[in-house]
């Protein structure tokens, strides 16, 4: 009788969900010829082709694709059943893996956890920092980002809601002024997120067409970088006008806010994870936590 082993299994989802079996490899830190090895007993096992191989990666045969699904729904259940049995009722214990933005995972979590790992000291926390775009529940036990819209099997709890914020140096507004109208922001240097592209943090670069009219053209920004830190590196250096999200640490004593409308973008950060963790006690206590 024909069986499919669990470690190959394992070893065909991950390198289905990757689209290749290099980053496959990194994740599950293996070498890529034993993985490939994995892949290709599998195959052999269940008499089908399961993966296409191109130059760019790998693709889903469609007996692939119906492995894939049911590989999917086995492994993510036993890995949460695991972790949910493992959370013992006299002492909470365990590694928990939250993904979230370079920003939030760097300077918000950092601060926010301490007491929390002091009062539980054997959770012990790996954090994966991803652009929002890229960031994948499936990659760690909680995600930490802005709303994951059309996903009805993930718990989405609200922690705080930000806006985004207009600041420069001192030294800069002394020497080139204060932008008075949104009007005036065309005669200054605009430090903005990886310029017109996708902004993890709030809208894709706000600033730039800030009191335009519907149909004029962007401005065009004077430094573009894909850091938080780095933008608020650059205005703290006199670059220009930046436009950063009030995360805490963000707006400092040492920036100046520049104010020129009411109205700012805003957008919420979410604490997100899978349902059928809904149960976990690590997961609800860092929760309770945050939310203080």
């Amino acid at each position: 009788m024909r069986r499919i082993d669990l470690s190959k299994l394992r070893a065909f989802y991950m390198v289905a969900r990757e689209g290749s079996m290099n980053r496959a490899a990194v994740k599950m830190n293996v070498s890529q010829p034993s993985l490939s090895l994995l892949v290709g007993d599998l195959e052999h096992n269940v008499r089908a082709k399961l993966f296409e191989r191109t130059s760019k990666g790998v693709h889903l045969t469609p007996q692939g694709e119906r492995l894939f699904i049911h590989a999917k729904k086995l492994l993510e259940e036993h890995e949460a059943f695991e972790k949910v049995f493992f959370e013992q009722d006299d002492e909470i214990e365990g590694e928990l893996k939250i993904v979230t933005t370079p920003y939030l995972g760097s300077e918000w979590l950092m601060f926010k956890i301490k007491n929390f790992l002091k009062t539980y000291p054997k959770i012990k926390i790996n954090i994966i920092l991803r652009e929002d775009k890229d960031i994948y529940i499936e990659e760690g036990d909680i995600a930490i980002c802005t709303p994951i819209h059309h996903q009805p099997h993930l718990i989405q709890h609200y922690l705080f809601t930000t806006c985004l914020r207009m600041v420069a140096s001192p030294d800069y507004l002394k020497k080139y002024g204060v932008p008075q109208t949104p009007e005036d922001l065309d005669s200054h240097p605009i430090i903005t997120y990886g310029g017109n592209s996708y902004n993890p943090y709030g809208s894709a670069n706000w600033i730039l067409n800030l009191g335009r009219t519907k149909y004029a053209a962007s401005r065009e920004s004077y430094l573009q970088i894909n850091s938080l830190q780095g933008i608020i590196n650059a205005a703290l250096s006199g670059y220009g006008i930046a436009e950063v999200p009030d995360f805490p640490g963000v707006l400092r004593p040492e920036l100046i806010e520049i104010k020129l409308n009411d109205t700012m973008p805003q957008f919420d950060v979410n604490y997100v994870f899978h349902e059928k963790r809904k149960n976990s006690k690590i997961l609800n206590l860092l929760l309770k936590y945050l939310q203080k």
